[in-house]
């Protein structure tokens, strides 16, 4: 199981997170955000979220690709 945490701090990360995410439609992802999960690959889902608020990104079947891993970067949530 892969988790982290992401940050979608307006609407066009969103759009972006889910165009990004569209490109592994195979890939089981999830966010998590309090006692909401979600499917990452729904962009109505994203928008139903808090996205005032880091939310957890979880691949529960599996490690991530490599080419994934790299395509979430700007997204990562990095506390300061």
């Amino acid at each position: 199981m892969y988790r982290t945490k992401i940050f979608l701090h307006d609407i066009v990360n969103v759009k972006n997170f889910a165009a990004m995410t569209a490109k592994y439609d195979k890939l089981k992802i999830n966010l998590i955000s309090d006692i909401y999960t979600i499917d990452a690959h729904s962009l109505i889902g994203i928008i139903s979220l808090d996205i005032t608020t880091p939310v957890t990104l979880e691949i529960p079947d599996e490690d991530p690709p490599a080419e994934f891993l790299e395509d979430i970067k700007p997204f990562l949530y990095v506390e300061e």
